[in-house]
């Protein structure tokens, strides 16, 4: 793990979880917890779109590389070498709508509720930058506080008929080295060495995530649009390797997976004017984010297939480089990362910064 210089995130920590430990009534706490642990559980049904939100993570932390891989067949591992965390980017993390992203329009996320959806996967996510630790672990029992009635937590449970839980998925816990897994340590300093920062997700169902891994690996181009990131390792029983590399003077995008061509795309980026009347709708629309309300240009980008020119054995040349139309079930429209929005049948990929629900799936209807 590559360390930076910069102050130690120790004492944010800390504060954060005193901060978010701290009710005047237990059952605040729990009503809390409640909300959250609905919200995770709902956010993503889908396990790609899960990878898809740590992949958008690293994109938005100016990522180029990233690693994923599944350790002992229960370790979820994202890392990447974007920036580390700062922290503002700890107070997103542990926080609803908090995020680092809002007013930000050359970054994905907006909703600050992204990394909510890990939780619904596992009840215990390591979080490594900078070369320091912290955790978010639902077993974790936070300090009884004499003001809630009860000498401990057992007596309230039991005089309540109602088990205590606390909101521990925006709680951060300090966590020294030696509190984490040898096995986890090891990997991270041996796998992840250039690395700015790393997920270890304890996963509930480790065959599910890696069914949607596999799917990944079967779709690189849903990796089209990212603003950054150039180089996805996926570190499973094999190394597979995904290289996404811009020709800038051509307009094209060229997708490899294992140093072997599979596709490019000839992009073309459009700025259009957002009028005034359109602006006017948005400032006054609860629905739409900050960051798009007042924007004055929005831009869209254009993704045709593209085949290179075909030469027979003579070296004549046989087919011209061409332009290819979609078919009707690779048609889908992308807000950064694909959405499962598909009835439009547009011969090529659109992408925009659409307003799109908390599941990154759908367009907000009549928007």
């Amino acid at each position: 793990m590559t360390t930076t210089a910069q102050s130690s995130l120790k004492p944010s920590i800390k504060d954060l979880f005193s901060k978010n430990t701290d009710y005047k009534f237990p059952e605040q706490a729990i009503n809390q917890a409640e909300s959250l642990k609905a919200l995770s559980n709902d956010l993503y049904t889908d396990n790609v779109r899960f990878i898809y939100e740590l992949i958008q993570n690293a994109d938005d932390a100016e990522a180029h590389d990233v690693v994923i891989s599944i350790m002992e067949d229960k370790y979820l591992i994202v890392a990447h070498d974007g920036k580390p965390f700062n922290e503002k980017d700890l107070q997103g993390l542990c926080g609803v709508n908090n995020g680092t992203k809002k007013k930000n329009l050359e970054k994905t996320g907006y909703k600050g509720l992204g990394f909510k959806a890990v939780f619904g996967k596992s009840d215990l996510v390591y979080v490594n930058t900078n070369s320091e630790w912290f955790r978010f672990d639902s077993s974790y029992r936070i300090k009884w506080s004499e003001l809630w009635g009860t000498k401990d937590q057992e007596t309230w449970e039991l005089n309540s008929d109602r088990q205590f839980i606390y909101p521990w998925q925006i709680n951060p816990i300090w966590t020294s080295q030696a509190e984490v897994p040898n096995v986890i340590r090891t990997y991270i300093t041996l796998k992840c060495y250039r690395s700015q920062v790393a997920y270890i997700i304890l996963l509930n169902s480790s065959d599910e995530i890696r069914s949607a891994i596999d799917q990944l690996k079967e779709q690189p181009y849903t990796f089209l649009f990212l603003r950054n990131i150039s180089k996805i390792t996926f570190d499973m029983k094999h190394l597979d390797i995904l290289s996404i590399v811009y020709d800038m003077d051509c307009c094209l995008k060229k997708i490899s997976f294992n140093q072997e061509m599979i596709s490019q795309w000839f992009i073309k980026r459009l700025k259009l004017d957002v009028p005034e009347t359109v602006r006017c709708n948005l400032a006054k629309d609860r629905k739409v984010p900050e960051k798009l309300k007042f924007i004055k240009i929005a831009e869209v980008f254009l993704a045709a297939r593209y085949f290179d020119p075909i030469m027979d054995e003579n070296n004549y040349l046989v087919n011209d480089g061409s332009l290819r139309k979609l078919n009707e079930n690779e048609s889908i429209l992308f807000s950064y990362l694909p959405t499962k929005i598909t009835e439009y049948k547009f011969p090529v990929l659109i992408n925009a910064n659409f307003l799109i629900n908390a599941n990154r799936e759908q367009i907000h209807t009549g928007k």
